[in-house]
C-alpha cells in the first residue's frame, strides 16, 4: 500500500466480517451495550444485530446478555491490538492538532503517548503518509487562553466521583473556597469550563477554568448526579434564552460563505444550524438588529435573512445608504 492509496476512503458499506468484529471492538469499549445501539451505530436491524452476537459467541467470545437488556463481554477479556483503519488514523492526527491548542500540557502529553502507541501498530506506508501529513495540517486558534493544569484532575474527579476543593476568584477579583461535585467540562469560545454541584450555593453552577486559582481532590467521593453535562447545558441554554430579550433571526448562507459565517456565528447568538443542498440555514437569538444587520453586510447577495422583516428592512437602508456613499464619494 503506497501513500495515495492510504489517502483514498471509500463510500462501500462495511461487509458482515468488518462489522462483527466492529462491533466486538464496541462490546469492550462499555460496561453493557442495548442492541438498539448497536443497530443505531451500524445501521442494520436488530434481527441481523442477534445474528452476530450469536456469531461471536459461537467464536467463543464470552459475551452475556439477552435481547432487551444489554450485551457486555466478561472482565478481563482483551481483543489484541488491532490495525486502524486510514480514515480513523487521519482523524487522530486531525484530532491531536486540536489538543495542542485547547488542553493544558498534561493532557497534550498523554494524548501524544498515546498517538504513539497507535502508530506503533501501523504499517510502514501509513507511518510515511501519517509523517507527511503531520507537517502538512495545521491548526490556528483565532485567540490563545493560558490553560491551566487542572483538566486531568478534573476529567478524573468526574469519572470517580471525587469531591473537590476549589480556590476560585470571583468577578470582582475576591477569592472564595468552594467544595464542588463535578458534572462534566466543556469546551467553547476557545475556553475551557466546569459544570459543579456548590455544596456552599447548594445549587449547580459553571465555572470558569481561568479564574481557579487551585485545586485539591480530596478522599471524599459524592453520589453521581442525576442530571448529566448535556442536560445541564440545554436546561441553561432554556433558561437563557427565557431571559434575554432579543429575537429570533433565520439566515440562510450559501455554500461559498458558509466558513466566513462560521467564524462568528456563536458571537451573534447561534441556537440551531440545518444543511441544506445549496448551503446552511442557520438560526440566531440576537440581542440587535442593528449589530445583525451590520454583520450581514458583507455577505451582500450570498445570504438570505429569512426572518424577520425588520432585519431584511435595516439592510435595505444600509444597502442604500452604501450605494449612496461610493457614489457619491470623489474619490
Amino acid at each position: 500500500m503506497n501513500s495515495n492509496h492510504f489517502l483514498k476512503t471509500t463510500n462501500t458499506k462495511m461487509n458482515k466480517f468488518d462489522r462483527i468484529i466492529s462491533i466486538l471492538i464496541l462490546l469492550q469499549s462499555k460496561k453493557i451495550i442495548t442492541a438498539a445501539i448497536i443497530a443505531e451505530r451500524f445501521k442494520i436491524s436488530l434481527r441481523t444485530v442477534y445474528r452476530d452476537i450469536n456469531t461471536l459467541k459461537n467464536a467463543g467470545i464470552p459475551i452475556s446478555g439477552d435481547p432487551g437488556i444489554g450485551y457486555s463481554i466478561m472482565e478481563g477479556y482483551r481483543l489484541p491490538p488491532i490495525m486502524f483503519n486510514e480514515g480513523e488514523a487521519l482523524s487522530l492526527l486531525t484530532a491531536e492538532k486540536f489538543m495542542a491548542n485547547i488542553t493544558d500540557n498534561q493532557t497534550q502529553k498523554h494524548y501524544s503517548d498515546a498517538m504513539i502507541k497507535i502508530k506503533a501498530v501501523l504499517r510502514s506506508s501509513e507511518k510515511e503518509a501519517l509523517d507527511l501529513l503531520e507537517d502538512s495540517i495545521s491548526i490556528t486558534p483565532y485567540k490563545t487562553e493560558d490553560h491551566k493544569p487542572y483538566l486531568q484532575v478534573l476529567f478524573k474527579s468526574v469519572a470517580s466521583c471525587q469531591l473537590l476543593k476549589v480556590s476560585y476568584e470571583k468577578a470582582d477579583g475576591s477569592t472564595s473556597e468552594r467544595l464542588l461535585e463535578p458534572v462534566g467540562c466543556y469546551h467553547q469560545s476557545n475556553k475551557w469550563y466546569l459544570v459543579a454541584y456548590c455544596q456552599m450555593q447548594k445549587d449547580y453552577r459553571t465555572f470558569k477554568m481561568n479564574r481557579i486559582q487551585s485545586i485539591i481532590s480530596l478522599d471524599q467521593t459524592f453520589e453521581r448526579h442525576p442530571i448529566n453535562l448535556q442536560h445541564y447545558l440545554e436546561k441553561q441554554a432554556k433558561s437563557w434564552k427565557k431571559q434575554k430579550s432579543g429575537l429570533l433571526v433565520e439566515v440562510q448562507f450559501e455554500s461559498s460563505v458558509v466558513e466566513f459565517a462560521d467564524l462568528r456565528k456563536y458571537y451573534f447568538g447561534l441556537i440551531d444550524e440545518i444543511q441544506e443542498v445549496n448551503g446552511v440555514r442557520m438560526k440566531f437569538w440576537a440581542s440587535s438588529i442593528e449589530l445583525m444587520a451590520r454583520w450581514l453586510i458583507p455577505f451582500t447577495n450570498k445570504a438570505v435573512i429569512v426572518e424577520p422583516k425588520e432585519l431584511r428592512d435595516r439592510m435595505n437602508v444600509l444597502s442604500k445608504e452604501l450605494y449612496m456613499h461610493y457614489n457619491s464619494n470623489p474619490f
